[in-house]
């Protein structure tokens, strides 16, 4: 099947690299990775993350912008949300129940698999000891517990993205639409403007208490999962594209040129994490929420003109294949490695190893499955 015209493959490689960021991160919390303490310049990399969950939406907005490149289509927003919808929600609705079975027997105190006739006891024992358990279930499942996380258990931490993502395809058809009547002088306010709100969400994150949370961290949880506070991030992926296919980047074309910039940008994606530890807690959150977003916003249109040194290895096809399935994996992990913990430590390189193996084989061997069917049905036609 032939790829369009603006099918960039080297941002297939960007996607895996930020899904696997992701998954090492939530190891590294499980205690998986202590026996990588010693290399601290990597663990920070891993810990802060480089790559968080804002590169997946300046990604997003950028791609979404070079499917919607006649001005003049009438896209139904209901019909592209369910599209959307089938694609994805399937999986989070699948996980959400797998984890809650996962924590249901953890907190059981159960050491080995129930019996069929204990099976009753496990799961009254565990429903016991945990918060809220059915409200928690529903709010995952409703995609509303990124809105109001104090009041659920968090059950699969990652599914806060599908509500923000959801909340973006929404204003897709007609931005897009508006977006491609702009003038570049506007495009260009807007490339800066985008980044206004992220700094008035940082310095109220800064300048205020805990309010109603019950700690920091809970409040940190609400400011980083809010689903408006992507949009912007998700918008400007989308302006980008624009500026983009208008030629105002094309100096990256150049291979050297590109190659320069991909190198500066990472030594600058790195020396910003260096600051995350300021004791203005703002400036921390800014430091990771909004200057890393125009890192990648320019770092992925580095990668778009498939020139540079990064470009060449993520368009290795099977680099590329494991990057288009890698959203499964960012998706299915956290109840993944519960469920390994019970089975092996995971804290040694072999078996994080084998486990990172199996996640992204599963993901990439049901993406391609995907594809076949789809080439299948085509043809069938």
């Amino acid at each position: 099947m032939p790829k369009p015209a603006n099918y960039f493959p080297a941002l297939d490689g960007l996607r895996l690299l930020a899904s696997v960021n992701i998954v090492m991160l939530h190891l590294a919390s499980s205690n998986a990775l202590q026996y990588m303490g010693d290399c601290r310049w990597l663990m920070r990399i891993i810990d802060a993350p480089a790559f968080a969950a804002g590169i997946f939406f300046v990604l997003a907005g950028f791609l979404f912008a070079s499917k919607f490149v006649d001005p003049n289509r009438r896209t139904p927003v209901v019909s592209f949300m369910f599209g959307r919808i089938s694609k994805l929600y399937r999986l989070h609705f699948i996980t959400t129940l797998l984890m809650f079975v996962v924590l249901v027997f953890k907190f059981s105190g159960y050491s080995h698999l129930p019996g069929f006739s204990e099976i009753g006891d496990c799961f009254s024992a565990g429903l016991a000891k945990m918060v809220h358990p059915w409200r928690s279930l529903i709010m995952h499942l409703t995609l509303t517990w990124s809105i109001v996380p104090d009041l659920g258990m968090k059950l699969n931490e990652p599914s806060w993205s599908l509500t923000s993502f959801f909340v973006c395809y929404a204003i897709t058809p007609a931005f897009s639409s508006w977006l491609f009547r702009r003038s570049n002088f506007t495009l260009w306010v807007l490339f800066g403007a985008l980044f206004v709100p992220g700094a008035i969400w940082a310095a109220v994150f800064g300048l205020s208490g805990n309010w109603w949370f019950d700690s920091f961290e809970a409040k940190y949880r609400f400011f980083h999962m809010f689903p408006l506070a992507r949009v912007p991030e998700y918008m400007f992926g989308m302006v980008i594209y624009r500026l983009y296919s208008d030629g105002k980047f094309d100096f990256l074309k150049k291979g050297y040129v590109s190659g320069i910039m991909q190198a500066v940008l990472l030594v600058g994606l790195y020396v910003s994490m260096l600051f995350l530890k300021t004791p203005y807690v703002g400036w921390n959150y800014f430091c990771h929420h909004s200057i890393p977003i125009l890192i990648y916003g320019l770092f992925l249109l580095c990668l778009a003109t498939g020139k540079g040194f990064m470009s060449r290895f993520f368009c290795i096809s099977i680099v590329r294949r494991i990057g288009r399935a890698s959203f499964y994996p960012y998706l299915i992990h956290l109840p993944l490695i519960s469920i390994a913990w019970g089975i092996c430590n995971l804290n040694s390189p072999r078996n994080t190893l084998l486990f990172m193996l199996f996640v992204y084989t599963i993901s990439t061997l049901y993406m391609e499955f995907k594809v076949w069917r789809k080439k299948k049905r085509v043809g069938g036609r």
